[in-house]
């Protein structure tokens, strides 16, 4: 299961403002029982204004992450599915799956029955503030499968990726609705017709769009 991180150096460096605002207001109510109110108003008071000047701009800093986390997508594989000539309900499928950090792995092909293809992912979402934090919804490529247009049902397995067995039979116990961190989690799958297709993981659902669409 993949979880990608965004977390940079704004973020970093205004936690950093946070805590060097919380010190000066903690080192200026120490000193006040030294030398008096003088020291609070001095550097009391200069903490307190950097303190609320580190809240703000770190409220305003987590806003835009969440609408980033909210929006945000991650590539997770390029489709190539192409119908094989002289034969009914077949196609030939070109995967290629990227890692969390937007690398390719290997490149695989697969012969399908069906009319359409179907990719399906095991998504685990996390709440709206930890998405704020930079993490991203996990999220693991799990199937391959095909289904055709007249709605028989195919007779071939699907074709295992990365695997969702233990996925969920953690649901099934419980093991990823741990709050307060996930907010549920679930199988998730997109469906197309042959094509050329990118394809991506948002906050909640895996979706896909035509290369040059």
């Amino acid at each position: 299961m993949d979880f990608p991180v965004d977390f940079g150096l704004v973020q970093l460096g205004l936690i950093l403002l946070l805590v060097l605002g919380v010190a000066l207001l903690l080192s200026g109510l120490l000193a006040v029982r030294r030398v008096g109110l003088r020291v609070l108003l001095g550097r009391g008071a200069g903490g307190l204004v950097l303190l609320l000047v580190a809240a703000v701009l770190l409220w305003m800093v987590t806003l835009l992450q969440t609408y980033l986390g909210l929006t945000g997508e991650i590539k997770a594989a390029h489709v190539v599915a192409e119908p094989v000539a002289g034969q009914d309900h077949q196609l030939d499928v070109e995967l290629t799956l990227y890692d969390g950090d937007g690398r390719a792995g290997q490149r695989v092909s697969y012969r399908v029955e069906g009319d359409m293809w179907v990719l399906q992912a095991g998504i685990v979402e996390l709440q709206p503030w930890v998405n704020a934090l930079g993490f991203h919804s996990g999220y693991r490529i799990s199937r391959l499968y095909g289904q055709r247009l007249d709605g028989v049902a195919t007779k071939q397995n699907h074709i295992f990726l990365g695997g969702d067995r233990d996925f969920f039979a953690d649901m099934r116990e419980g093991r990823w609705w741990t709050q307060p961190f996930v907010r549920s989690a679930y199988g998730n799958a997109v469906i197309a017709v042959p094509g050329e297709y990118d394809v991506y993981i948002s906050r909640d659902a895996i979706k896909t769009r035509a290369v040059g669409g």
